[in-house]
């Protein structure tokens, strides 16, 4: 069959039309999806499974293209009351629809399913160009519907109510007559030889990360007004219009938050700008023995656990560095290796490493205090001990936020880019897991894993990246402390 415009592709135009015509006519140039990427497709997969399981009597449509559509034909005509992925191709499109369920008037209802947790823009234009190509087929639709996650009431172990069921047909039926026009739109984009010229933006990321963001991006320069911390999209995009990129080029008088300019000047000077009498205040609020301190943690979309809802974080590892008054260097972890809940063992074992007094060294503490308090709320046992660790926290990200700007940090308070300017010995680069949401994915891999020389490599990858965010805080600590003393 001649290649049709898939649902995809009809998304990718209403972000970008550039976005379309790279997917259609040069999708080499796409950057391949990371570990955690696929992680979120393979989560929303799951949900997906998930949400068959309330229609009992549906039917999965297998196969692509041609023996899809024939597939689908073939069970409508069979009498079947629901479908899973049905397919369909009218005006060009070829979609493939979640669920399709026959309601006792003959018509049919259209659900699409979705693991966010609200209904979005895109999640209207999704279902109305699917109900374009079905009414353009001939199938009568009635009531068109989002299924999304419940995160308001559903608590596990009890998943009946998982799912919100949204009906938006008014707001579909209010896209589907712009159809065409886009259609007609994308059309000329695509049958044009050249690239389209559009200029970056804020639809570079919204709604969806463009896999084409390192082709296109790929003339910003490494210290750019994308780095300037928190300047809206309103300035950047004017700034763009300007051909404005590089800091180098802002205008001296461009107007800047005293955060904002203290970086551009940082970056102007080509030095460091700092206050150590502030940086020695602040590290000398540290009591000791210091605790080094870092969570690992995972919200997936479906909860696992008791009490837990759908996204709530719970914490599977921990590191924790004590640094003693004597310049002795200790490490504690904890990494649960197992499918049970991780949250009973790593709180025994938690209230046994952090030690009853001494600073609790975090770097972004809203995470480390929010997880603390849900702990210390779901196992009132251990309450006291963990309010008392939350109550200790001291955050080393906030010196870098107020009284530390460098240009190396490209405007950014990220552990990832303080260390290599501080501590360029240590580096994640190494590593097989170098972010948090890796770490996500690969414990997801290894409590599943069967295989006991993979999973040992998977506990290892895990435990070397929780083990440098920890020691990595002693190392900025002890650069730190060096620099106030100067």
């Amino acid at each position: 069959m001649a290649a049709l415009l898939t649902k995809s592709n009809f998304m990718s135009g209403l972000q970008c039309l550039k976005k379309l015509w790279l997917e259609v006519q040069e999708p080499h140039q796409v950057t391949a999806l990371s570990p955690s990427q696929q992680h979120i497709i393979d989560q929303g997969e799951e949900v997906g499974h998930y949400a068959r399981q309330q229609f009992p009597n549906g039917q999965l449509i297998v196969g692509n293209g041609k023996e899809a559509l024939q597939a689908t034909q073939d069970a409508i005509a069979a009498g079947a009351l629901c479908l899973f992925e049905a397919a369909f191709s009218f005006d060009g499109l070829f979609v493939r629809c979640d669920i399709l369920q026959k309601i006792s008037t003959g018509i049919w209802e259209l659900i699409e399913v979705k693991s966010s947790s609200k209904v979005k823009d895109e999640h209207q234009w999704d279902l109305a160009l699917q109900k374009y190509v079905l009414i353009g087929t001939g199938l009568p639709i009635g009531a068109t519907k989002l299924m999304h996650i419940n995160t308001q009431t559903c608590q596990f172990p009890n998943l009946a109510d998982l799912f919100v069921v949204a009906d938006i047909t008014e707001e579909v039926d209010q896209l589907v007559p712009a159809i065409p026009k886009k259609l007609e739109q994308f059309g000329a984009i695509l049958a044009e030889n050249l690239e389209p010229t559009l200029a970056i933006g804020k639809h570079c990321d919204n709604p969806n990360p463009c896999p084409f963001t390192d082709y296109c991006w790929q003339h910003v320069p490494e210290i750019s007004i994308f780095t300037i911390p928190r300047l809206d999209w309103k300035k950047k995009e004017a700034l763009i219009s300007q051909g404005i990129l590089a800091i180098a080029e802002l205008p001296s008088n461009y107007p800047l938050s005293d955060n904002q300019r203290s970086y551009v000047n940082s970056v102007f000077s080509g030095q460091p700008v700092l206050d150590e009498a502030a940086i020695a205040a602040s590290l000398a609020e540290l009591v000791y023995p210091i605790h080094f301190f870092d969570f690992e943690a995972q919200n997936p979309a479906i909860p696992r656990f008791n009490g837990l809802k759908p996204y709530e974080q719970f914490p599977f590892q921990y590191s924790c560095h004590i640094l003693y008054p004597n310049g002795h260097v200790e490490h504690r972890e904890y990494l649960h290796t197992a499918t049970s809940d991780p949250r009973p063992p790593l709180i025994a074992a938690l209230t046994k490493d952090v030690t009853a007094i001494g600073s609790v060294v975090v770097y972004h503490q809203s995470f480390e205090a929010s997880l603390l308090q849900k702990l210390a709320q779901a196992f009132p046992a251990y309450a006291i001990h963990l309010e008392s660790i939350a109550t200790r926290l001291w955050d080393l990200e906030d010196i870098f936020k107020n009284h530390y700007k460098h240009p190396a940090f490209q405007g950014s308070t990220s552990i990832k880019n303080v260390l290599p300017v501080l501590v360029p010995d240590l580096s994640y680069k190494a590593l097989n897991c170098q972010r948090g949401d890796q770490a996500q994915a690969i414990w997801d891999k290894m409590i599943l894993c069967s295989n006991s020389h993979q999973k040992a490599q998977l506990i290892a990858d895990l435990k070397a990246y929780c083990q440098l965010d920890t020691l990595a805080m002693v190392e900025l600590h002890k650069a730190l402390t060096q620099i106030a003393s100067k």
